[in-house]
């Protein structure tokens, strides 16, 4: 379970979801589904976003324009 931004910069802790980012991926690949979570916190979201590169891999990247203060939720299936 996420705990924690997923900022390295920042690390704040996670006690409520009111606002921010969380993503579920799942990596699907024979017999075996692992689930995993990360959480950008509101102040992060405005400046960075979630980056999906392979099919193990999620990083940050810089946003060009601030997000939008609601919380967002995605779900990323990632089939090997």
């Amino acid at each position: 379970m996420v705990s924690e931004c997923m900022n390295p910069d920042c690390r704040q802790k996670l006690h409520y979801l009111r606002s921010g980012r969380v993503v579920r991926v799942v990596h699907c690949g024979g017999e075996q589904t692992i689930v995993e979570h990360f959480w950008l916190c509101g102040a992060c979201l405005q400046r960075f976003d979630f980056r999906f590169a392979g099919q193990d891999h999620v990083s940050l990247m810089r946003r060009r324009l601030p997000a939008p203060v609601e919380a967002h939720a995605l779900t990323l299936t990632l089939v090997a």
